[in-house]
């Protein structure tokens, strides 16, 4: 299989472009490297911006398959510059769908939960209305509705897939990275965990070999909206609180104000996932000791 990915180089991308790879697919993959993870991976991506069609069209002519995960993904950068983030998530996805209707191919869409809001369900199935609280929440409804539009009008085979919250190595530890990899370097230094809110705010964390499996999923089959999540919450007081044992640190849980467009509560309902053979293993407390090794062997902590 061929596959053109989108956001190649960063933390989610880089770990499927490896499995892809090793599976013995031929993989060509992209990225303007704005928020490039630290997997060595990278170093076999392509500079190229989806905001440019014809950096990307030659991309898509080549592959069997897109996979469409390149955005600007993060709340607080969406809410200071609107305008980056709309051109990034619905022009540039504009520019993939627009190339792969041209060319007649199969996308799969990394949306996200963050288009739910917050839940106004224990779970979120499918069917859970889309009330995104940010830009960046907003800015994926269109890309995710755009996709819909695209499936419904051109009959495009494109599936958007739902991801909840993913965590492993090579996450962003920086100003714009994953909480738990930005917790994991404050406690390893004995610095402060700033929690902003109450900390009360719920995730589905899942493993990044669940998040890959849902890629799989998705390759496979023709499927046209799908969650991928562990089905499970846990609190941001809890993370931090975990960390922090884990690690023995002596740096202490403050808080910081609630950040504007922050969502309270995410839970995946993965019943329709499960149809499709996906089975989450994401044991948190566990996968999270895992993770904190592999950064204490991996990561500067200085």
């Amino acid at each position: 299989m061929r596959v053109a990915l989108t956001g190649a180089a960063g933390f989610i991308g880089g770990h499927l472009m490896e499995k892809l790879l090793k599976e013995g697919n031929e993989v060509k993959g992209i990225d303007n490297f704005w928020h490039a993870s630290r997997n060595p991976i990278r170093k076999k991506v392509d500079n190229k911006d989806i905001r440019y069609y014809k950096m990307i069209e030659p991309y898509v002519e080549w592959a069997d398959v897109v996979c469409h995960g390149a955005a600007q993904i993060h709340v607080d950068r969406s809410n200071e510059d609107p305008h980056e983030t709309i051109d990034i998530n619905v022009g540039g996805t504009t520019n993939i769908l627009e190339a792969c209707r041209k060319y007649k191919k199969k996308i799969v869409f990394a949306s996200t939960s963050e288009v739910y809001g917050s839940g106004k369900s224990e779970k979120m199935n499918e069917d859970h209305p889309l009330d995104a609280q940010s830009v960046y929440g907003a800015s994926k409804v269109a890309g995710d509705r755009l996709c819909k539009a695209y499936r419904d009008t051109y009959g495009l085979d494109v599936t958007i897939l739902r991801n909840f919250n993913t965590f492993g190595p090579y996450q962003n530890m920086e100003s714009y990275g994953g909480v738990i990899a930005k917790f994991t370097y404050a406690a390893l230094q004995n610095k402060n965990l700033t929690i902003y809110g109450t900390g009360e705010q719920k995730r589905d964390y899942m493993w990044i070999s669940d998040a890959l499996e849902g890629y799989q999923m998705c390759f496979e089959n023709d499927i046209d909206v799908i969650n991928v999540g562990s089905g499970k919450t846990i609190s941001i007081n809890e993370i931090a609180e975990m960390i922090i044992k884990i690690t023995e640190s002596k740096g202490k849980i403050i808080h910081g104000p609630a950040r504007p467009g922050e969502v309270q509560m995410l839970c995946a309902d993965i019943t329709k996932a499960k149809k499709y053979g996906f089975n989450p293993s994401t044991n948190f407390e566990k996968h999270l000791a895992s993770y904190i090794q592999w950064f204490k062997q991996n990561m500067s902590i200085n």
